[in-house]
């Protein structure tokens, strides 16, 4: 190769090994925050032509991670904030307290072939600026709910406790179709008849995730 075209070169390596460096980085900035094994919850209320129902499970595994120029201990602005999160629900570690009914809706979620409810974040929005920095944070979030194979795009309202900013707190609701995930509602047969369960569901879920401990601390 002649110097010149050596010469030519080398500033587009160098360029091109920045914007790599720089990228690299970026995707290492955000600040993590891992789900804790203790401490959070989902729960789902439905309805049938008997009686109301709940499942509830203690397992909400996944991660959060946040722009580290975002202000938790203080009175960040309203608009839209740079994070990413992904949580994940065992299908079978939802239990209504009743055997027969779990197996059920494990069945009809199809369980076996879709063992996980997966949510993945695609954009959030803090509503407006606390007034104090013990209030919590409210934000617009977006993102891909994954259940039995189908997966949506919705809307949820959520909160934030940052009390402690090591433990974020998230809280929300969800107001869903069975339908709308490929579920139908199930509809068993009982001494007593058929029984129809609701096709809306209310899901309500506390997350509890934590910065990781350096390495090194107990």
């Amino acid at each position: 190769m002649k110097h010149s075209n050596l010469r030519s070169c080398v500033p587009h390596a160098l360029a091109a090994f920045l914007l790599a460096g720089g990228l690299a980085a970026s995707a290492q900035s955000l600040t993590l925050y891992k789900a804790q094994s203790s401490g959070s919850s989902v729960k789902i209320d439905g309805s049938s032509t008997i009686h109301n129902w709940t499942v509830e499970g203690k397992i909400i595994g996944g991660q959060f991670e946040v722009d580290p120029a975002f202000p938790l201990g203080g009175t960040p602005p309203a608009g839209k904030v740079n994070a990413k999160a992904k949580a994940t629900i065992p299908v079978r570690s939802l239990k209504s307290g009743k055997a027969t009914m779990d197996d059920v809706m494990q069945e009809h979620m199809k369980a076996k072939e879709f063992p996980k409810i997966d949510y993945e974040l695609v954009g959030m929005n803090l509503k407006d600026s606390p007034k104090s920095a013990s209030d919590p944070l409210m934000f617009d979030a977006q993102g891909k709910l994954t259940i039995s194979g189908v997966t949506r795009t919705n809307a949820m309202l959520v909160t934030c406790d940052r009390a402690d900013v090591s433990k974020l707190k998230f809280k929300s609701v969800a107001n869903l179709k069975m339908t709308d995930y490929g579920i139908s509602p199930p509809a068993p047969n009982i001494a007593l008849g058929l029984i129809k369960t609701g096709d809306d569901i209310k899901v309500t879920i506390e997350w509890v995730t934590v910065l990781p401990k350096p390495d090194g601390d107990k």
